[in-house]
């Protein structure tokens, strides 16, 4: 899937980090404006261009990556007053959860682990240009009493699960796994038409709203993200490889692996 006519400027500290999400994002069909290496210059420069021309809109997303900025959650306030309409992404080096939680209380929509997939990154982005608030994976890790379900199913529970089929099974696995329709059918070898519907059935049947919510009604009922799915794997580099990538992935040799400043 090839974004359209998504807009996007850039903060971030490491040149060659930078270069190198500017060819990534262009290659795939993201309009990379200015790209700045400090959040002081982005202001500097958004105040400028404010005083010539106030109507001019802003880009659809913006993404700063944390060592851009010495205060994060004043410069992302900042950056929410400069450009309302704007999205925001923060691009972190590892899961801090009241980290996250600041940016968000300041205005920011996504908060992106740099350690992440590239198609998964890239919908990331997609998601958030059209209104969705971005967490991490891990962020389940922090709600209360997860872990702690019960081994045996409780009766409204088994109740609940054995009315998904073994494919919704898989699907909601990989719901709890953060991953977008496109991974997931490729993972369960079928359509993304296919996935919407298993989607649609899942949701229905757990009587919740959206995806987050069905990882998190599964997650706290003991429901195994792993059972059947290849592990994820993880590094210490900022990374848009996928080694366990499945067969037949668009630009599957394609990848960045940089050293955060």
């Amino acid at each position: 899937m090839i974004a359209q006519n998504i807009s996007a400027s850039l903060v971030c500290g490491n040149s060659l980090a930078r270069e190198g999400l500017k060819r990534i994002l262009g290659e795939d069909g993201f309009s990379l404006g200015r790209t700045f290496s400090h959040c002081d210059d982005l202001l500097e420069a958004s105040a400028d261009v404010k005083a010539e021309n106030p109507t001019r809109p802003g880009n659809d997303l913006l993404l700063v990556d944390i060592s851009a900025t010495a205060d994060i959650e004043t410069d992302i306030a900042a950056l929410r007053a400069r450009q309302p309409a704007t999205r925001i992404v923060l691009l972190a080096d590892t899961f801090d959860f009241d980290t996250m939680v600041s940016v968000f209380r300041a205005g920011a929509d996504g908060y992106i682990i740099k350690e992440i997939d590239f198609e998964p990154f890239l919908e990331s982005l997609r998601l958030v240009a059209h209104g969705e608030k971005v967490l991490p994976g891990a962020v389940i890790q922090h709600l209360p009493d997860f872990g702690k379900a019960p081994l045996k199913a409780e009766p409204d529970r088994s109740k609940i699960f054995c009315s998904l089929s073994e494919r919704e099974v898989e699907t909601l696995r990989c719901l709890i796994m953060g991953y977008p329709n496109k991974v997931i059918a490729q993972r369960l070898d079928i359509s993304e038409a296919t996935v919407k519907v298993h989607v649609k059935a899942i949701l229905r049947k757990l009587s919740v709203q959206n995806r987050t919510q069905a990882a998190i009604w599964a997650v706290n009922h003991g429901v195994d993200p792993d059972a059947g799915l290849e592990p994820r794997a993880t590094g210490s580099v900022f990374s848009f490889s996928s080694p366990s990538r499945p067969e037949g992935y668009p630009d599957a040799d394609r990848h960045l692996m940089l050293e955060s400043a």
